[in-house]
């Protein structure tokens, strides 16, 4: 009866505070979003042969994933391997264990390990940094980070031990006028004088042979500029020949053409003068036989022109 109550009773009745209230709800609850950074798993994802020289792709994979063959696609989606023309086949950990199962990607994930993707070829550990290796071997997240930090400090605090040992060994420090401490400064002295030397003497050669590269330089271009100038003048006065050439070419052609016009004028004023003398022979023979005819009679009497002055 108390059950029926509270699904029949509104939503300010449920959740209302109070003494009088029917249902008393204690701390949070679930909600989708809490639920899903609980259990999402976050992957930060290297490209195998890349590891040490592009940045971790963080790839968040639904909830309803939980085959290794359905994190793979996803995994070749978000580093764009289309680009690349390559497929994402294998996932492996920074030390080279392959990653053969979905637990173990989950494990991995909630250790924040890093994940190596190859595309079919071996594994490249020559490529893995050496602070992902370390944060592996030491559990993953933050406290292994800790962990390596610490180890380092303790390390370097070791080394500067030893290195301290070493000095006092060679009675550095000891004893202010010690024979180490004079020796250690004449050979230092010693040192940065040969240092020095040395460096003076390499400068002295680069400016030597900068030097004569300067002069060869120069000389180069002299010769260039001497030798392109010869032959500016070679191929001006080659032009010059050759437009002279022409012109006397253009010249004996005109000359020849002339000549042609006139010795083609002088023929064809000949045909035409023979032409004139062979008609107008042919026109003084028919004037000659017109006037034969006219004086001649028909009996063979003479017949007086018409026009012809008559004798007294």
């Amino acid at each position: 009866m108390i059950n029926s109550t509270i699904h029949t009773d509104s939503l300010y009745d449920q959740f209302k505070g109070g003494s009088g209230s029917p249902v008393r709800r204690v701390g949070h609850q679930a909600t989708k979003t809490s639920r899903l950074r609980s259990t999402v798993l976050k992957l930060n994802c290297y490209l195998n042969t890349e590891a040490d020289r592009s940045r971790a792709a963080v790839i968040r994979v639904p909830e309803e994933c939980d085959t290794l063959g359905e994190v793979i696609p996803k995994i070749h989606k978000a580093l764009d391997l289309n680009k690349r023309i390559a497929f994402a086949a294998e996932l492996f950990l920074p030390d080279g264990t392959k990653i053969k199962n979905f637990p173990m990607l989950v494990d991995a994930s909630d250790n924040d390990h890093a994940i190596i993707v190859t595309c079919g070829e071996a594994f490249d550990p020559t490529t893995v940094p050496y602070d992902l290796l370390e944060a592996y071997l030491h559990g993953g997240g933050r406290n292994a980070i800790n962990k390596v930090c610490d180890e380092l400090k303790v390390k370097q605090k070791l080394a500067a031990h030893e290195k301290a040992d070493t000095v006092r060994s060679a009675g550095h420090g000891v004893y202010p006028n010690s024979s180490a401490v004079v020796t250690s400064r004449s050979m230092t002295v010693q040192s940065n004088k040969e240092i020095g030397d040395t460096m003076r003497h390499e400068y002295m050669e680069q400016l030597m042979f900068r030097a004569e590269q300067q002069k060869k330089l120069t000389t180069l271009v002299q010769e260039s500029t001497a030798m392109r100038k010869m032959e500016t003048k070679a191929t001006k006065e080659r032009r010059k020949e050759l437009e002279a050439e022409r012109l006397e070419d253009i010249k004996a052609e005109k000359k020849a053409e002339r000549e042609r016009f006139l010795l083609k004028q002088a023929e064809r004023a000949d045909r035409i003068k023979q032409k004139h003398n062979a008609i107008k022979g042919a026109y003084n023979e028919q004037l000659k036989i017109k006037m034969a005819t006219k004086y001649s009679g028909a009996e063979g009497g003479i017949i007086m022109p018409v026009n012809a002055e008559r004798s007294p």
